[in-house]
This record gives structure tokens, sequence and C-alpha cells, in this order.
């Protein structure tokens, strides 16, 4: 065999192997279809009032936006009209699990239950 195309030919294979490890990790950022924003790493309760649905509310403690153990009638008072019933039942089990609502809660209900 030719040394050019013996050449071309691996050539052409490593490429393939570099877009195809490049573009793996490329899509392991974007896990919910959110990507990942974890850069700030400065959240704020001020960040949780920005937002106005349940789906912007997990958005912003995972984009590390907000936080904070919100009330559990004032969340619900606020994100109740963004929630499908098996969103609503999710975030009330949690709350009566312990005192508290954790974000981690919120996002967990909120995704397991789109």
């Amino acid at each position: 065999m030719n040394s050019e195309v013996l050449f071309a030919i691996l050539f052409v294979i490593a490429l393939a192997v570099i877009l195809v490890i490049a573009g793996l990790s490329l899509g392991a950022d974007d896990v919910y279809g959110w990507g990942t924003k974890h850069g700030d790493n400065k959240p704020t309760e001020k960040g949780c009032d920005k937002t106005h649905t349940l789906k912007d509310y997990a958005k912003a403690v995972d984009d590390m936006k907000c936080k904070g153990e919100p009330e559990l009638k004032e969340f619900m008072d606020k994100y109740h009209p963004s929630m499908n019933d098996k969103q609503h039942k999710c975030i009330e089990h949690r709350a009566d699990l312990g005192d508290e609502l954790y974000e981690n809660e919120i996002m967990h209900c909120y995704k397991r239950n789109n």
C-alpha cells in the first residue's frame, strides 16, 4: 500500500475519533437542555425573586443564581399556577418530609415530573 494512502486513511480515522470525543464532551453539559452556567457560583435569594414559574425557579437553582429554602405557603402561592398535578403533589410530599423545602427538592420535582 502506498504510504500516502495509508497516511490519509490514518488521518481520517484520527480526525473522526477527535470529533466524536469532542461531540460527547460538549453534549455532557446539557443534561436537561439548559446547559450549565455554574461559573458565577454566587447564588442569592434575590435571584429567586426574578423567577415566575416552577421551570424558571428550577433553572435559576441549576444555574446557581438562586438559593434559599422558601416557605411552602409562599412558594405554592407564587408557583402553583405553573405546576402540573404531579409537580404539585411532589412539592407537597417533599415539604411533608421535613420542616423546610430545599431547592434541590424543588429541582427534583420539576425535572422528574415535567
